[in-house]
């Protein structure tokens, strides 16, 4: 079965939100979008798409700012080729987006594996990213924790994904699904409704097909530049906020601190917020918190009417 002869999930309606199919890398890429103002970029996590940012987008209108939720390449509504993904593809779609939008600087938040785009972007083209909040995910410079090693087992999706049989089969199944969003990774679960819309885009072909080059040619090549120590090198150069949840079994609360104990070997402005009785998937569980802290980060970074 091809994507072609397969129908698309219908879009799931966010009033308010705006979509468009635009030319992107030689294809058409989704784009979700909502309100008038300064531009924030938001990038999805693995297995999510722009919906993942349903309650995020309204209040950031509300703010004043313009909410822009691209699906990003092998994933969500986007008709790109997705057999050659990696890390590099991946940032020039988002690159070209920008210029296709005439969006010279964003402002910019991801989840999860979207962070590995954000990465890219926030260290290599600082000159288009004026601030980024990274949530669930760490810096990439940080060092390897052994306090980390009990929530590695949760992580064995990550080379199964990548097995041209099995990843795509987890991904039709369901089972993928019912892993991301079962109490390793989840506090508070989510409706039944929530889940099944996650299903609808998980398990079609697009997606399905996808997790294999996805997982081998950048998820997986990009965990072993982190444990390398690739990135030790890098600075961000913009105000950088980090979130996590303090359930997040990968990154327990006490590693996450000993990580940020020197926030200057990241950058000149790096700062962390620890959501209480969250776990990975926060943007999903407690998208007020989320917004809260996007929001005060935001906040801190404006001119100061009176200087």
């Amino acid at each position: 079965m091809t994507t072609e002869s397969q129908a698309w999930p219908a879009m799931p309606v966010v009033a308010g939100v705006d979509h468009e199919f635009l030319e992107v890398a030689g294809g058409q890429m989704h784009v979700a979008a909502m309100g008038s103002g300064d531009p924030v970029l938001l990038l999805h996590g693995f297995g999510q798409t722009w919906w993942q940012w349903r309650e995020i987008m309204p209040a950031l209108a509300a703010q004043g700012y313009r909410a822009i939720a691209p699906d990003l390449r092998g994933e969500g509504w986007t008709r790109l080729p997705y057999r050659d993904i990696d890390r590099t593809r991946r940032t020039r779609d988002i690159l070209e987006l920008l210029d296709v939008l005439d969006l010279g600087e964003v402002r910019m938040v991801s989840q999860d594996m979207g962070a590995v785009s954000a990465f890219q972007l926030a260290m290599h083209y600082p000159e288009r990213i004026t601030s980024h909040v990274m949530i669930a995910v760490p810096p990439p410079q940080m060092r390897f924790d052994l306090g980390m090693m009990p929530g590695m087992r949760h992580l064995w999706h990550q080379e199964a994904l990548s097995m041209p049989k099995l990843g795509p089969w987890l991904m039709r199944s369901g089972r993928m699904t019912r892993h991301f969003f079962s109490p390793i990774f989840m506090v508070q679960p989510l409706d039944q409704a929530v889940v099944d819309q996650y299903q609808a885009m998980m398990s079609h072909e697009n997606s399905a097909r996808a997790v294999v080059p996805l997982c081998r040619r950048m998820v997986l090549p990009e965990l072993m530049r982190i444990i390398r120590g690739s990135y030790r090198a890098e600075r961000f150069a913009m105000p950088s906020l980090f979130i996590f949840g303090t359930k997040d079994a990968g990154f327990p609360p006490a590693v996450v601190r000993r990580a940020f104990a020197d926030t200057s070997i990241y950058g000149t402005d790096v700062r962390l917020e620890i959501i209480e009785d969250a776990g990975h998937f926060i943007v999903d569980e407690q998208p007020a918190a989320i917004m809260k802290a996007i929001s005060e980060f935001f906040d801190s970074l404006r001119p100061d009417p009176r200087e």
